[in-house]
């Protein structure tokens, strides 16, 4: 289950379009595709200035934790070892906040994984870490298996999706599969292990990636070009039925007109497009100290929207910022110098 509310003051291509094209004297509907290029390069600005003004991180999920087999984690008598992990759906790009059953959920990096292990029970109940491993699957292979492949739409048919697997006899191929709106394609060999997915570049609908008995490992979207997920491991002494996720939204090209454009204001999609004008298309000096000014303009007007939008919320401060920490973490796996 997911839930977003998209941006500040959000609308749409359509409204968007001719805001851009007035800045950079272009004509709308006319010079579409070369408006749209500019709309799409003013939000990936946006998104790449998450550290200064925290924009877009309110992506919810509710998601039943799986269990998952832990590489290299059988031992001697043959028993596969396993690990509770909820996987991060490819709208995420990272994880903000994580709650079970109303408690939060200490959110712990990949590196400590590496410093103290993966053996969760030494781990506090709440508390939830990153995974140093990405995945290309939403669920991992049951069992060794055929793999199919199915496509919603008919516009893909005969386009070529690539597969790398480890087989059953443990060599390393890739599969090569001509999409089929009438039915799965299947593989003609088992595979032990997926390591990485290719989906067609001009892809128009979801593709679903299964088991020969139809059991789903994920349904990749058009904008999934190279498909990968991270997964964050559960402290095993934590058993939630469900986790809330809060996470970053993840940068996706709009394209038709009714597609969002996360911030609405005139003013800054304005700005945006005249940073690119002067600073993208000109190399006179003049040009290039007018876009620093249309930036600087557009980052002003972002943080008076932000701060407008915010209201007289108070904000809660960091608690070691300012003031210099000398006691030593109790944690282990982390030392203070």
């Amino acid at each position: 289950m997911g839930m977003t509310t998209i941006g500040l003051q959000p609308t749409t291509v359509m409204q968007a379009g001719p805001w851009v094209a007035s800045a950079m004297n272009l004509e709308w509907p006319k010079d579409r595709t070369s408006v749209l290029e500019y709309i799409n390069k003013i939000r990936n600005l946006w998104y790449n200035s998450y550290a200064q003004y925290k924009l877009f991180d309110n992506v919810f999920h509710c998601i039943c934790p799986g269990s998952f087999p832990l590489e290299c984690g059988r031992g001697c008598s043959g028993a596969a070892a396993c690990y509770q992990a909820v996987t991060i759906p490819p709208d995420v790009a990272s994880v903000e906040a994580a709650w079970a059953s109303g408690d939060p959920l200490k959110i712990r990096s990949r590196w400590r994984e590496a410093q103290v292990g993966v053996d969760t029970q030494a781990l506090p109940r709440v508390e939830i870490t990153k995974m140093g491993e990405t995945f290309v699957t939403e669920r991992d292979l049951k069992r060794f298996s055929i793999l199919q492949v199915y496509t919603e739409r008919e516009e893909d048919n005969d386009k070529k999706m690539l597969v790398q697997i480890i087989t059953d006899d443990r060599q390393t191929i890739t599969l090569e599969f001509k999409l089929n709106g009438d039915g799965w394609t299947k593989s003609t060999k088992w595979a032990r292990k997926i390591l990485s997915v290719v989906l067609p570049p001009d892809l128009k609908g979801a593709v679903t990636l299964a088991q020969d008995d139809g059991y789903e490992l994920s349904v990749y979207e058009p904008s999934d070009k190279v498909p990968h997920y991270t997964r964050y491991r559960i402290a095993a002494s934590c058993c939630p039925a469900s986790v809330l996720i809060q996470g970053t939204k993840k940068f996706v090209d709009v394209y038709f007109d009714h597609d969002l454009v996360e911030i609405g204001d005139r003013l800054i999609i304005e700005a945006g497009a005249r940073y690119f004008k002067f600073g993208e298309r000109s190399n006179d000096p003049r040009d290039l100290s007018r876009a620093q000014t249309d930036i600087s303009t557009m980052g002003q007007l972002i943080e008076g929207l932000a701060s407008r939008h915010r209201g007289n919320a108070v904000q809660d401060q960091n608690p070691f910022r300012g003031s210099g920490n000398t006691r030593k973490s109790g944690l282990p796996g982390y030392s203070w110098r």
